[in-house]
């Protein structure tokens, strides 16, 4: 990510102006490659060059202020105090910058992926609903089952075992899919949740 996708010129131009104002000094700020980020305000480096500094933002140079005070008698601690505040004043700007642009990112990838994984839930939900009519199938069968082995009579006991395993199983499969469905509404609720805490 390049500076200038996060810098507001505006904004640190206005800095400068301020710290100039206050400090009878003048400085620019450059990217990394040495072009100019901010206005030059009548800046040059054949005469002003007191203090160079870069910047860092996520342990990488971004950028680097160069400047120095207008008056050549001007105090050396006065001049480095000066340099020092402007360059913390700057940093604190451009890391603002960053994470804001780089959270802001982040929260919009964020929202994405809730959005997904509650269409997701939403299609598993649909899909668990299948799984109870096929529950609902499986009792009728057993029901069945049983009724024409006890019309069987003797000959059907066999039969009365396998109906009752097939019913069981029925019920089985329905307390799976309740859970299934308990669990997915659950989550569904969670990722509503995450994705109001990140509006």
């Amino acid at each position: 990510m390049s500076i200038n996708d996060y810098l507001d010129i505006g904004e640190l131009d206005e800095l400068l102006k301020k710290w100039a104002a206050s400090t009878n000094m003048i400085c620019v700020v450059l990217d990394d490659e040495g072009n100019f980020l901010s206005n030059a305000l009548g800046f040059s480096r054949d005469n002003i060059e007191a203090f160079s500094e870069d910047i860092e933002v996520d342990d990488v140079v971004v950028a680097s202020v160069v400047g120095g005070p207008l008056d050549e008698d001007e105090d050396e601690e006065k001049v480095e105090a000066a340099a020092e505040l402007l360059v913390m004043s700057i940093r604190n700007l451009l890391e603002a910058s960053y994470n804001k642009l780089f959270y802001t990112d982040k929260l919009s990838s964020f929202s994405t992926e809730t959005s997904n994984a509650s269409d997701l839930i939403k299609e598993l939900t649909i899909k668990s609903q299948g799984l109870k009519k096929i529950e609902n199938k499986q009792n009728i069968l057993a029901l069945n089952a049983s009724i024409e082995a006890a019309r069987a009579g003797e000959a059907g006991k066999g039969f009365t075992v396998v109906a009752h395993e097939f019913g069981k199983m029925a019920h089985e499969s329905g307390t799976i899919n309740d859970a299934i469905q308990k669990t997915l509404r659950q989550l569904d609720e969670a990722i509503q949740d995450m994705g109001r805490e990140c509006e």
